[in-house]
């Protein structure tokens, strides 16, 4: 997966948005149950997106598709581990990490 740039914040914004993430994202980053680690948020992360309702994983499969230059029907046949590194690397100090470690500061 490629590395998130300044052209991908509306859409990133867009998947957040529709996977209502703003509550997670607060508590991890200003709340009193600040996450020690990124790999605490990732893991939050992926439980919230993977429970989520059809719109949200529509969303979901259209970004990483459009990260991974490919369709979102290709992003959905994946098998489960494939997915889930894409998600892990979506999430993780390569992209999501540092983008909101840069925004949080």
């Amino acid at each position: 997966m490629r590395q998130l740039l300044a052209k991908d914040i509306a859409p990133f914004a867009k998947m957040l948005a529709d996977a209502e993430l703003k509550p997670i994202l607060k508590d991890t980053f200003f709340g009193e149950k600040k996450a020690e680690g990124n790999k605490e948020l990732v893991i939050e992360l992926i439980y919230k997106l993977l429970e989520s309702s059809e719109k949200v994983m529509a969303s979901l499969f259209k970004f990483i598709a459009y990260m991974e230059d490919k369709t979102p029907s290709d992003i959905e046949q994946l098998p489960m581990d494939e997915f889930v590194e894409l998600l892990k690397e979506l999430f993780g100090d390569k992209n999501f990490g540092s983008f909101f470690k840069f925004a949080a500061k």
